[in-house]
């Protein structure tokens, strides 16, 4: 795939002009991308109280993982743990696109920060984070990991 990009000072209004053989992922991710503003979500440090006013901005690609644990939703990151007001399904929704999946029913996790998939006893395995934390893959969610993995792997080429 080729890709121009021109810098014009003088543009009133951006655009995108895309052209292709015939759809493919790629293309509709590229469209999907364009369509839609990439999601951000605001947190606050979780040791600190809700009532609080201070808000963190996070963007996705700083997100490790996601993880509900006593009806609160909690964001990983290099920076810290945040609390959001979000829940785990909308997360997983808005994100599904940008290289989140779902590994439990308590975890959404960024496959661009995995450092390791490591197989352990009892068909279990654990994703290991550039941050040096892992979660575990529930075997129920096993093949839907691998096949959003496969997914993934077929949108970069």
């Amino acid at each position: 795939m080729k890709l121009n990009l021109f810098e014009d000072k003088n543009l009133k209004e951006e655009h995108v002009d895309l052209y292709y053989t015939n759809m493919r992922p790629v293309i509709s991710q590229i469209i999907d991308t364009v369509n839609s503003e990439r999601p951000s979500f605001s947190g606050r440090p979780a040791d600190e109280d809700l009532d609080d006013w201070e808000e963190t901005i996070l963007n996705p690609g700083d997100i490790y993982y996601f993880d509900y644990v006593d009806r609160k939703l909690f964001a990983y990151t290099e920076t810290g743990v945040f609390r959001l007001m979000n829940t785990l399904v909308s997360c997983e929704e808005m994100l599904w696109n940008y290289g989140f999946v779902r590994v439990s029913k308590s975890n959404l996790i960024n496959i661009y920060k995995i450092k390791q998939l490591k197989p352990d006893i009892n068909m279990k395995v654990y994703a290991f984070f550039d941050n040096g934390e892992r979660i575990c893959i529930n075997r129920s969610y096993k093949k839907a990991f691998n096949e959003y993995l496969q997914r993934m792997r077929r949108i970069k080429q």
